[in-house]
């Protein structure tokens, strides 16, 4: 009887600690408790004598797709861009999603960059990719 008691408490203790090792790799962003902040993840754009590129508009699309995560025309006078923030969370997966920076310049596109974006359940996270962007 000593014995069964015995291997009873393995099983369960050993059922607890299997129970406690399941991954979770989605969450549920509306039930999240988040901070306040708001976060942007940003590209600077500068040429070789760093000083800023000015563009005239930017647009974020999932790469491989056609699905644009955002457009819009920048006010930027210091060369630096939105990449992905919070208002796009719902559009990434957490552990990563393939997008494609593209910068305009007088209607002609002059940058094309790839990055990795994700998030961590409350805010958008750079994962990959290079920030700072140098024009020749």
């Amino acid at each position: 009887m000593k014995k069964l008691k015995i291997i009873a408490s393995f099983l369960i203790t050993g059922a607890f600690f299997t129970a406690c090792k399941e991954e979770i790799t989605e969450c549920d962003i509306d039930g999240a408790i988040c901070t306040e902040l708001f976060k942007v993840v940003s590209v600077e754009v500068k040429d070789e004598s760093d000083q800023p590129i000015l563009l005239d508009s930017i647009s974020v699309v999932k790469s491989g797709t056609s699905e644009v995560l955002f457009t819009e025309n920048t006010t930027s006078t210091n060369g630096v861009y939105k990449l992905i923030s919070d208002t796009e969370i719902n559009d990434i997966v957490k552990e990563g999603t393939d997008v494609t920076f593209y910068g305009y310049s007088n209607d002609s596109q002059i940058i094309s960059e790839n990055y990795k974006v994700g998030h961590d359940c409350c805010h958008v996270v750079f994962l990959s990719g290079v920030q700072v962007l140098i024009l020749e």
